[in-house]
């Protein structure tokens, strides 16, 4: 995992503790921040080929996006003009409810990604995004909609 700051902080380590530290632990348990959730995402998201997107809101120009493929040790062509398997694609969303949440060992769980299924995935989707958020869109390729070029 790459790290931008300390990747370990003790929890009672006197004047050390840092927003950035990324896995906070004690003699007996250990969590993980928003920041270590949020490059765990980054990292399960990474791909062989960037896609061109396309996204407006009308609501923020803060938005940002990607697409990517990557491969399997099954496939090594490259799959165009894929349909989307709505029974197979997820969401995955780290959101806060207050910009100050933090994560601590009495509440190890208050900012942690969440997945779920993606019941309305399409090759066009409108979706509403949470403020504070990240999120990533895990969209299952429908095998029989695939065009495949050697």
């Amino acid at each position: 995992m790459a790290c931008y700051a300390p990747l370990f902080v003790h929890d009672n380590h006197p004047g050390w503790k840092w927003n950035p530290d990324a896995i906070v632990f004690n003699s007996w348990q250990q969590y993980g921040t928003p920041s270590y959730w949020m490059q765990t995402i980054f990292l399960e998201s990474s791909g062989a080929m960037i896609h061109p997107v396309t996204i407006t809101s009308s609501y923020s120009d803060s938005l940002a996006a990607s697409a990517i493929t990557w491969k399997d040790t099954e496939n090594s062509f490259l799959r165009v003009k894929a349909g989307v398997n709505t029974m197979k694609s997820s969401v995955t969303v780290l959101a806060y409810s207050n910009v100050m949440d933090e994560i601590s060992f009495s509440n190890p769980n208050n900012v942690v990604p969440v997945i779920r299924a993606l019941p309305n995935a399409a090759e066009k989707m409108q979706v509403l995004l949470s403020p504070y958020s990240f999120t990533s869109f895990d969209l299952a390729l429908d095998q029989y909609k695939r065009v495949a070029e050697m």
